[in-house]
């Protein structure tokens, strides 16, 4: 139990500094600050887009990526910096 507990601390505290670089670069590339994604922000930072492949990212078919969304599929968006 003792090396249970000492092993969730330890994940949290790897896993706190990732998340938030993962929230700061997600919201630098949010320029409208609208919690998505769309092709023309992406486009505007540098990132190449095939809108196919932001089609297929789009799993909810909204008006763009959540960060999950982008994040499940930063593969296809690998030229964003």
């Amino acid at each position: 139990m003792k090396y249970a507990v000492l092993g969730l601390v330890a994940a949290s505290l790897v896993a706190t500094p990732v998340l938030a670089w993962k929230t700061e670069f997600f919201n630098t590339l949010d320029t409208d600050g609208n919690g998505l994604l769309s092709v023309v922000e992406l486009e505007q930072t540098g990132c190449r887009v095939n809108k196919k492949l932001f089609a297929y990212a789009n799993t909810d078919k909204d008006a763009g990526l959540s960060k999950n969304e982008f994040f499940g599929n930063r593969d296809l968006f690998r030229s964003c910096k």
